[in-house]
């Protein structure tokens, strides 16, 4: 199974896009797509951004040298243990930033990146 396949499979709203595979594809050009596996296959995916301060969360943005990491995605089927591995992930993609950002539902809800990770253990 691929990651774009996880996700239709997911039964998240994207997952029902008639442009999800464009929109996946862009993430996936620039490297932004993390697939966390085990022995079952895929655990986890998420899709995530840089945004500089003050910019909207349009889709499509993204700038490497944004202080904010916005999370577009994230979807686990195993729990906290592949979220925990997603978010390092996006820490050796993307480094240290300012907030980081997460997508809920179509709300964003931002937290202070360094206190974010080292709650999540990251």
């Amino acid at each position: 199974m691929t990651a774009l396949e996880y996700i239709e499979e997911s039964g998240v709203p994207e997952s029902m896009w008639p442009n999800l595979e464009a929109w996946y594809g862009w993430f996936e050009k620039q490297g932004m797509v993390g697939v966390v596996k085990d022995k079952d296959g895929i655990a986890g995916v998420a899709l995530a951004r840089c945004i500089k301060d003050g910019q909207d969360p349009n889709h499509y943005v993204h700038s490497e040298d944004g202080e904010n990491v916005f999370v577009d995605l994230t979807i686990s089927s195993k729990g906290a243990k592949s979220l925990r591995c997603l978010l390092l992930l996006l820490w050796e993609r993307f480094g240290p930033r300012k907030r980081i950002t997460f997508n809920r539902s179509g709300k964003p809800r931002s937290y202070d990146y360094m206190t974010f990770m080292r709650k999540a253990k990251v």
